[in-house]
């Protein structure tokens, strides 16, 4: 287990993601976004698994013909 790894808050994780704490909120109740920690009540993100989920959401542009 890596102990080192940064934990951010809904509000810090929004600002990286450029998207309100409010959206982060919406997407956590739809199961959406990147995942989560749920610790004694509190939200936390891992700083690597937003850049994880960021990677995954990259698509490729269609090649032209």
């Amino acid at each position: 287990m890596n102990t080192t790894q940064e934990n951010l808050t809904p509000r810090e994780a929004a600002a990286v993601l450029k998207r309100s704490p409010v959206t982060l909120e919406r997407w956590r109740r739809l199961r959406r976004g990147p995942p989560f920690l749920r610790v004694c009540g509190r939200v936390l993100y891992r700083a690597g698994d937003i850049a994880g989920w960021l990677d995954s959401q990259r698509q490729e542009p269609e090649p032209q013909a």
